[in-house]
């Protein structure tokens, strides 16, 4: 069976190489549903998720002329989205800090830095109230995750439980906390919000 579909992988290169737009759509469907999964649960986001997989696919497309050449088409495809995936989530991630620069030297423009101190620390307090006041296997969850940088399959075996609650643990957790936060910060400027928001969420 396995190398009837191999076979029929690469059956379906040879007819992209020649610009066959119905074997690449043969080919999309085959691997969509796993490399949009694993890209959905790398980066939690439906939207990044879906970029990451038509980017994939673009990129095979547009150098389809040496598909047939490859010997191991599934390592290779996978090798691709799996860089694309960590560039996007690279990406992310300076996008984050660049808002927090900009969001911080708005700040300064209009607040003291001394406002500013102590704003940040009010608000850290108040995530702290509210990483208390969750159930203890989320709040165990939340501090071994996001206070000591654990892997997940890391935290399943120290609260020896599946990796699989231990997303769901942080997930509630972390709903949890951003609904109390939002609401004790409602009087805060609306920049400081956004700030806090993005810079510990």
């Amino acid at each position: 069976m396995q190398a009837d579909q191999k076979n029929d992988v690469n059956y379906l290169l040879l007819k992209i190489e020649t610009g066959d737009e119905t074997a690449f759509g043969e080919l999309f469907d085959r691997y969509r549903p796993n490399i949009y999964t694993t890209a959905l649960r790398i980066t939690k986001d439906e939207w990044v998720a879906e970029e990451i997989l038509q980017d994939t696919f673009v990129k095979i497309w547009v150098g389809r002329a040496g598909l047939s050449t490859i010997e191991n088409f599934d390592a290779w495809i996978y090798t691709i989205a799996r860089n694309i995936t960590y560039n996007a989530l690279k990406r992310t991630q300076r996008e984050k800090e660049h808002f927090n620069e900009i969001a911080r030297d708005s700040i300064k423009m209009f607040y003291p830095a001394a406002d500013y101190n102590i704003q940040e620390k009010e608000f850290q307090k108040i995530l702290d109230q509210a990483v208390e006041r969750l159930p203890s296997k989320q709040q165990a969850t939340y501090r071994l995750i996001k206070q000591q940088n654990l892997k997940r399959e890391q935290v399943a075996s120290e609260l020896n439980v599946s990796p699989e609650t231990v997303k769901w643990n942080l997930d509630q957790a972390m709903r949890s906390i951003r609904a109390y936060c939002m609401a004790e910060l409602k009087g805060l400027p609306l920049i400081f919000i956004l700030h806090f928001y993005s810079k510990y969420f």
